[in-house]
């Protein structure tokens, strides 16, 4: 919280030193939380504020925004060149630290990119974010009952060393998004937070580290055909845009995302002709929890809620966002 209150206040004078006009934080409305802007002559902005932005996070912070279901705009520490074209594509507006800025009002258009940063470029993801510390929260957001299991039994399903565990739970304590409690023993809170934290470094941190082969496939309908027993025998889950398409009934999938260790000879016949392609439109990956889930689909066997949810938003796809949200909304509040 502190870092984010340096970043905006550092954010809000490079602004008016860059466009010689006012930036100030103003009071929130009566029954909301967080930080609202007035920048110039434009209405009243909710701020977003982040410390990185990369490509890889592009999804979540586009989707944080419009989750204000008002104006908002992105204070950043640094916006590269890049990033900032595609935020202004968007029509995000944004500023940071360095004094890069995009703002358009009926009145006004501002934008400046190229700017370098002052500071000292940003720091690593703290060990709670990093790949283990990522298996563990998932397990623990994710598997019914992990908060009142053993260490041991959370490493077993999580897949990393009783340790790990220990000092993730330490972490997370620190950080305030658990605590010990008496009579219940672990709590987790701040859960809003700690998903957005967790999604956010998911693309960065643990995806990169999984095995994933890519193909091109003719018959993109193949998992429509499977039934829960055959997603079992192949050992795989239903992830990504088609597992979103079930839970929500809308969007009509383009990448077929699945997590498994299948006999890829048996899933080749099924998917036929499948032609490897960087850029193709299936993508196997390996799963990196070990654990069932309630069943959420009747005839298909899902990835839990938190992952499809985390490689839908990391798309940045427009026509995904909506689409998250409801899964959001229906599957990843309370608990």
């Amino acid at each position: 919280m502190q870092h984010n209150n340096h970043i905006l206040t550092n954010a809000l004078a490079a602004f008016e030193e860059t466009t010689g006009l006012p930036a100030v934080q103003i009071p929130m409305p009566a029954e909301s939380v967080g930080v609202q802007l007035r920048l110039g002559d434009a209405p009243a902005l909710c701020a977003e504020i982040k410390k990185t932005l990369r490509p890889a996070t592009l999804g979540i912070v586009v989707a944080n925004l419009h989750r204000f279901n008002r104006p908002a705009v992105l204070v950043a520490g640094y916006v590269t060149p890049q990033m900032a074209e595609k935020l202004k594509e968007l029509d995000i507006p944004f500023l940071d630290v360095a004094g890069n800025v995009y703002l358009k009002t009926p009145n006004t258009f501002i934008y400046v990119s190229g700017k370098k940063p002052k500071e000292p470029g940003p720091q690593c993801h703290n060990r709670a974010f990093r790949a283990a510390g990522l298996k563990v929260i998932f397990t623990l957001l994710t598997l019914q009952g992990q908060l009142k299991a053993s260490t041991r039994e959370i490493a077993s399903n999580a897949g990393v060393a009783n340790g790990t565990v220990s000092n993730i739970i330490k972490d997370l304590e620190q950080q305030g998004f658990a605590y010990r409690s008496k009579t219940k023993g672990l709590v987790l809170q701040n859960r809003d937070k700690l998903i957005d934290k967790w999604v956010e470094a998911y693309p960065l941190e643990l995806r990169p580290q999984l095995t994933v082969q890519r193909f091109h496939i003719q018959h993109t309908d193949w998992w429509r055909e499977f039934t829960y027993d055959r997603w079992q025998e192949y050992q795989m889950w239903l992830g990504g845009e088609p597992a979103a398409a079930l839970l929500s009934k809308y969007l009509y999938p383009e990448i077929i995302t699945v997590y498994g260790r299948p006999d890829f000879r048996k899933l080749a016949q099924v998917v036929k002709q499948p032609v490897r392609d960087e850029h193709g439109n299936f993508e196997l990956l390996e799963p990196f929890w070990d654990f069932e889930t309630p069943l959420l689909d009747e005839v298909h066997r899902l990835c839990p809620p938190l992952l499809i949810y985390a490689d839908l938003v990391a798309t940045g796809d427009a026509r995904h966002r909506d689409v998250a949200n409801l899964i959001r909304d229906k599957y990843l509040h309370g608990g």
